[in-house]
Protein backbone atom coordinates (compact mmCIF):
# COMPACT_ATOMS: atom_id res chain seq x y z
CA UNK A 1 0.00 0.00 0.00
CA UNK A 2 1.37 3.30 -0.26
CA UNK A 3 2.23 5.27 2.29
CA UNK A 4 0.35 8.46 1.72
CA UNK A 5 -2.86 6.78 1.99
CA UNK A 6 -5.08 7.69 5.15
CA UNK A 7 -6.22 5.23 7.59
CA UNK A 8 -10.00 6.02 6.17
CA UNK A 9 -9.04 5.34 2.96
CA UNK A 10 -7.18 1.58 3.82
CA UNK A 11 -11.01 1.09 5.67
CA UNK A 12 -12.98 1.57 2.70
CA UNK A 13 -10.96 -0.29 0.33
CA UNK A 14 -10.67 -3.05 2.74
CA UNK A 15 -14.17 -3.38 2.84
CA UNK A 16 -14.99 -2.68 -0.31
CA UNK A 17 -13.01 -6.36 -1.29
CA UNK A 18 -14.42 -7.92 1.72
CA UNK A 19 -17.90 -7.37 0.58
CA UNK A 20 -19.51 -8.52 -2.62
CA UNK A 21 -22.10 -6.70 -3.97
CA UNK A 22 -25.84 -8.28 -3.91
CA UNK A 23 -27.45 -9.16 -6.99
CA UNK A 24 -30.53 -7.07 -7.83
CA UNK A 25 -33.75 -8.57 -6.52
CA UNK A 26 -35.56 -9.83 -9.92
CA UNK A 27 -39.20 -8.61 -9.73
CA UNK A 28 -41.95 -11.06 -9.10
CA UNK A 29 -44.41 -11.20 -12.10
CA UNK A 30 -47.98 -11.99 -11.14
CA UNK A 31 -49.86 -14.08 -13.37
CA UNK A 32 -52.15 -12.98 -15.48
CA UNK A 33 -55.96 -14.20 -15.65
CA UNK A 34 -57.09 -15.27 -19.47
CA UNK A 35 -59.20 -12.37 -20.75
CA UNK A 36 -62.17 -13.54 -22.74
CA UNK A 37 -61.68 -13.60 -26.75
CA UNK A 38 -62.31 -9.70 -28.06
CA UNK A 39 -65.95 -10.03 -29.86
CA UNK A 40 -66.23 -10.19 -33.36
CA UNK A 41 -66.41 -7.06 -35.24
CA UNK A 42 -70.06 -6.08 -36.26
CA UNK A 43 -70.89 -5.94 -39.77
CA UNK A 44 -70.60 -3.02 -41.51
CA UNK A 45 -73.73 -1.01 -41.68
CA UNK A 46 -75.12 -0.65 -45.53
CA UNK A 47 -73.94 2.86 -46.48
CA UNK A 48 -77.24 5.01 -47.95
CA UNK A 49 -77.21 5.18 -51.27
CA UNK A 50 -75.60 8.26 -53.11
CA UNK A 51 -77.77 11.49 -53.52
CA UNK A 52 -76.74 12.87 -56.63
CA UNK A 53 -78.99 16.11 -56.42
CA UNK A 54 -79.16 19.08 -53.97
CA UNK A 55 -80.87 19.16 -50.91
CA UNK A 56 -82.04 22.24 -49.16
CA UNK A 57 -83.14 22.51 -45.42
CA UNK A 58 -82.94 18.94 -44.43
CA UNK A 59 -81.09 17.25 -42.46
CA UNK A 60 -77.08 16.84 -43.57
CA UNK A 61 -76.46 13.28 -41.83
CA UNK A 62 -78.51 10.86 -43.56
CA UNK A 63 -80.91 9.09 -41.14
CA UNK A 64 -80.84 5.87 -39.14
CA UNK A 65 -81.53 2.60 -40.90
CA UNK A 66 -84.90 1.00 -39.64
CA UNK A 67 -84.06 -2.91 -38.44
CA UNK A 68 -83.87 -5.29 -41.31
CA UNK A 69 -87.71 -6.96 -41.87
CA UNK A 70 -88.09 -10.67 -41.55
CA UNK A 71 -87.61 -12.56 -45.10
CA UNK A 72 -90.56 -13.13 -46.82
CA UNK A 73 -91.36 -15.13 -49.50
CA UNK A 74 -91.70 -11.94 -52.20
CA UNK A 75 -88.54 -10.11 -51.54
CA UNK A 76 -89.38 -6.20 -52.22
CA UNK A 77 -88.27 -4.18 -54.88
CA UNK A 78 -85.47 -1.42 -54.22
CA UNK A 79 -86.34 2.17 -53.74
CA UNK A 80 -83.90 4.06 -57.04
CA UNK A 81 -81.76 6.50 -56.18
CA UNK A 82 -82.86 10.30 -55.75
CA UNK A 83 -82.05 11.74 -59.19
CA UNK A 84 -83.77 15.55 -58.48
CA UNK A 85 -84.03 18.56 -56.57
CA UNK A 86 -85.46 18.48 -53.05
CA UNK A 87 -85.83 21.86 -51.46
CA UNK A 88 -86.89 21.03 -47.39
CA UNK A 89 -88.76 17.66 -48.01
CA UNK A 90 -88.25 14.09 -47.95
CA UNK A 91 -86.71 13.14 -51.18
CA UNK A 92 -88.98 10.26 -52.28
CA UNK A 93 -91.48 11.20 -54.50
CA UNK A 94 -95.34 11.18 -53.17
CA UNK A 95 -98.05 8.51 -54.94
CA UNK A 96 -100.08 10.14 -57.55
CA UNK A 97 -103.73 9.40 -56.70
CA UNK A 98 -106.26 9.99 -59.24
CA UNK A 99 -108.77 12.63 -59.45
CA UNK A 100 -112.02 11.40 -58.75
CA UNK A 101 -113.61 14.12 -60.41
CA UNK A 102 -111.90 13.96 -63.61
CA UNK A 103 -113.14 10.03 -63.98
CA UNK A 104 -116.67 10.84 -62.41
CA UNK A 105 -117.26 13.93 -64.54
CA UNK A 106 -118.27 12.15 -68.12
CA UNK A 107 -116.61 14.47 -71.12
CA UNK A 108 -118.80 17.78 -72.30
CA UNK A 109 -120.39 17.16 -75.81
CA UNK A 110 -121.36 20.67 -77.63
CA UNK A 111 -125.01 21.02 -77.36
CA UNK A 112 -127.19 21.05 -80.71
CA UNK A 113 -130.10 23.63 -81.36
CA UNK A 114 -133.61 22.02 -80.74
CA UNK A 115 -136.17 22.30 -82.95
CA UNK A 116 -139.07 25.05 -81.71
CA UNK A 117 -142.18 23.55 -79.71
CA UNK A 118 -144.86 21.53 -81.37
CA UNK A 119 -147.97 19.90 -80.44
CA UNK A 120 -147.43 16.23 -80.59
CA UNK A 121 -150.11 14.11 -81.36
CA UNK A 122 -151.47 13.28 -78.30
CA UNK A 123 -152.73 16.87 -77.96
CA UNK A 124 -153.83 17.18 -81.81
CA UNK A 125 -156.95 15.65 -83.39
CA UNK A 126 -157.70 18.38 -86.58
CA UNK A 127 -154.85 19.96 -88.45
CA UNK A 128 -156.06 23.30 -89.46
CA UNK A 129 -155.59 27.49 -89.32
CA UNK A 130 -154.90 27.45 -85.93
CA UNK A 131 -153.00 24.23 -85.37
CA UNK A 132 -151.34 23.24 -88.86
CA UNK A 133 -148.21 21.54 -87.17
CA UNK A 134 -147.64 17.99 -85.78
CA UNK A 135 -144.40 16.63 -84.25
CA UNK A 136 -144.30 12.94 -83.99
CA UNK A 137 -141.85 11.83 -80.97
CA UNK A 138 -138.87 9.04 -82.23
CA UNK A 139 -140.56 5.68 -81.02
CA UNK A 140 -143.73 7.29 -83.47
CA UNK A 141 -141.69 8.06 -86.66
CA UNK A 142 -139.58 5.09 -86.32
CA UNK A 143 -141.45 1.98 -85.93
CA UNK A 144 -144.20 0.26 -87.87
CA UNK A 145 -145.96 2.58 -91.21
CA UNK A 146 -147.54 5.93 -91.72
CA UNK A 147 -150.85 5.35 -92.64
CA UNK A 148 -152.66 8.47 -94.63
CA UNK A 149 -156.24 8.03 -96.48
CA UNK A 150 -157.97 9.93 -98.41
CA UNK A 151 -154.81 10.91 -100.51
CA UNK A 152 -154.64 11.04 -104.41
CA UNK A 153 -151.28 11.66 -104.92
CA UNK A 154 -147.81 11.02 -102.72
CA UNK A 155 -144.76 13.07 -104.11
CA UNK A 156 -141.34 11.95 -101.93
CA UNK A 157 -137.99 13.05 -102.22
CA UNK A 158 -134.85 10.89 -100.72
CA UNK A 159 -131.78 11.84 -98.66
CA UNK A 160 -130.31 11.65 -102.20
CA UNK A 161 -132.59 13.92 -104.09
CA UNK A 162 -134.61 11.25 -106.18
CA UNK A 163 -137.55 12.53 -106.43
CA UNK A 164 -141.19 10.99 -107.75
CA UNK A 165 -144.82 11.25 -107.94
CA UNK A 166 -147.41 8.22 -107.42
CA UNK A 167 -151.24 8.83 -108.33
CA UNK A 168 -153.67 6.25 -109.62
CA UNK A 169 -152.47 6.65 -112.82
CA UNK A 170 -149.09 5.38 -112.48
CA UNK A 171 -146.05 6.44 -111.13
CA UNK A 172 -144.02 9.25 -112.58
CA UNK A 173 -140.27 9.66 -111.83
CA UNK A 174 -137.80 7.03 -109.65
CA UNK A 175 -139.29 4.94 -107.56
CA UNK A 176 -137.85 3.74 -104.37
CA UNK A 177 -137.37 0.71 -102.88
CA UNK A 178 -136.45 -1.07 -99.56
CA UNK A 179 -134.19 -3.81 -98.80
CA UNK A 180 -137.40 -5.90 -98.14
CA UNK A 181 -137.71 -5.22 -102.14
CA UNK A 182 -141.14 -2.98 -101.11
CA UNK A 183 -141.66 0.73 -102.21
CA UNK A 184 -140.13 3.00 -99.24
CA UNK A 185 -143.69 5.27 -99.92
CA UNK A 186 -146.67 4.02 -102.34
CA UNK A 187 -150.17 3.34 -102.45
CA UNK A 188 -151.88 0.10 -100.70
CA UNK A 189 -155.45 -0.27 -100.83
CA UNK A 190 -156.47 3.27 -101.73
CA UNK A 191 -153.89 4.20 -98.76
CA UNK A 192 -150.37 6.16 -99.44
CA UNK A 193 -147.88 4.18 -96.56
CA UNK A 194 -144.92 5.48 -95.94
CA UNK A 195 -142.35 2.46 -94.63
CA UNK A 196 -141.09 3.92 -91.05
CA UNK A 197 -138.60 1.55 -90.43
CA UNK A 198 -136.80 2.82 -93.79
CA UNK A 199 -137.37 6.48 -92.60
CA UNK A 200 -133.98 7.36 -93.36
CA UNK A 201 -134.11 7.17 -96.89
CA UNK A 202 -136.70 10.00 -97.07
CA UNK A 203 -136.10 13.85 -97.03
CA UNK A 204 -139.53 15.31 -97.53
CA UNK A 205 -142.93 14.20 -98.94
CA UNK A 206 -145.88 15.31 -99.90
CA UNK A 207 -149.94 13.54 -99.60
CA UNK A 208 -152.74 15.65 -101.59
CA UNK A 209 -156.41 15.30 -101.29
CA UNK A 210 -159.38 15.47 -102.82
CA UNK A 211 -161.44 18.71 -102.31
CA UNK A 212 -164.07 18.49 -99.51
CA UNK A 213 -162.98 15.82 -97.99
CA UNK A 214 -159.94 15.53 -95.58
CA UNK A 215 -157.05 13.65 -94.97
CA UNK A 216 -156.46 11.25 -92.32
CA UNK A 217 -153.39 10.03 -90.25
CA UNK A 218 -152.79 6.80 -88.57
CA UNK A 219 -149.60 5.73 -86.65
CA UNK A 220 -148.93 2.80 -85.10
CA UNK A 221 -149.84 3.05 -81.15
CA UNK A 222 -153.54 3.92 -82.31
CA UNK A 223 -153.19 7.48 -82.77
CA UNK A 224 -154.75 9.09 -85.19
CA UNK A 225 -155.62 12.96 -86.42
CA UNK A 226 -157.10 14.41 -89.53
CA UNK A 227 -156.26 17.53 -91.94
CA UNK A 228 -158.89 19.34 -93.45
CA UNK A 229 -158.80 22.66 -95.36
CA UNK A 230 -162.00 25.08 -94.50
CA UNK A 231 -161.44 27.06 -97.24
CA UNK A 232 -162.73 24.12 -99.86
CA UNK A 233 -159.70 23.31 -101.63
CA UNK A 234 -158.10 19.91 -101.48
CA UNK A 235 -156.20 19.29 -98.12
CA UNK A 236 -151.81 19.04 -98.84
CA UNK A 237 -149.74 17.97 -95.97
CA UNK A 238 -145.96 17.59 -95.97
CA UNK A 239 -143.87 15.84 -94.19
CA UNK A 240 -140.42 16.80 -93.16
CA UNK A 241 -137.96 14.86 -91.43
CA UNK A 242 -135.78 16.62 -88.96
CA UNK A 243 -133.11 14.30 -86.96
CA UNK A 244 -135.27 11.54 -85.76
CA UNK A 245 -138.42 13.26 -85.71
CA UNK A 246 -141.31 13.28 -88.21
CA UNK A 247 -143.15 17.23 -88.48
CA UNK A 248 -146.16 17.05 -90.83
CA UNK A 249 -147.88 20.59 -91.68
CA UNK A 250 -151.18 21.27 -93.28
CA UNK A 251 -150.00 23.46 -95.99
CA UNK A 252 -152.70 26.63 -96.72
CA UNK A 253 -153.28 26.74 -100.87
CA UNK A 254 -155.55 29.66 -102.24
CA UNK A 255 -157.69 27.24 -104.40
CA UNK A 256 -157.64 24.08 -105.87
CA UNK A 257 -154.32 24.28 -108.36
CA UNK A 258 -153.01 21.35 -110.82
CA UNK A 259 -150.89 18.91 -109.81
CA UNK A 260 -147.71 20.18 -111.67
CA UNK A 261 -148.37 23.48 -110.69
CA UNK A 262 -148.05 22.43 -107.14
CA UNK A 263 -144.83 20.44 -107.66
CA UNK A 264 -143.21 23.41 -108.43
CA UNK A 265 -144.29 25.79 -105.75
CA UNK A 266 -143.01 23.46 -103.77
CA UNK A 267 -139.58 22.91 -105.54
CA UNK A 268 -140.36 18.86 -106.31
CA UNK A 269 -138.95 17.92 -110.02
CA UNK A 270 -139.25 14.38 -110.95
CA UNK A 271 -136.08 12.50 -111.38
CA UNK A 272 -136.05 10.57 -114.96
CA UNK A 273 -136.28 6.63 -114.68
CA UNK A 274 -133.64 4.61 -115.86
CA UNK A 275 -134.63 0.87 -116.78
CA UNK A 276 -132.02 -1.19 -115.38
CA UNK A 277 -130.42 -3.57 -118.16
CA UNK A 278 -128.49 -6.52 -118.39
CA UNK A 279 -125.14 -5.50 -120.14
CA UNK A 280 -125.30 -6.24 -124.10
CA UNK A 281 -122.50 -9.22 -125.33
CA UNK A 282 -121.21 -9.45 -128.54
Amino acid sequence: MPLNTSPVRRDIDYLRRRVKPRPAPVAQVEPVASTPAAPAPAAPAASPAPSTGLTLGGPSTPAAAPPAPVASAAPSAPSAPSTGLTLGGPSTPAVATPSVNAASSPPSTPSTPQPFPAPTAEEVRVLDDETPLVRLDPRQSAIGSLIVGGATAIVWETVELVTGIATADGIDGTPVTTPGNRPLLGFDGGDAILALRHVHLIRRALFVGTAGHPLTVQLFDGESFAAADDTGAPPVVSLLRIGSRLELRLEPLPAEIPLQTLLQQFGFEPTPYVVAREPRRR
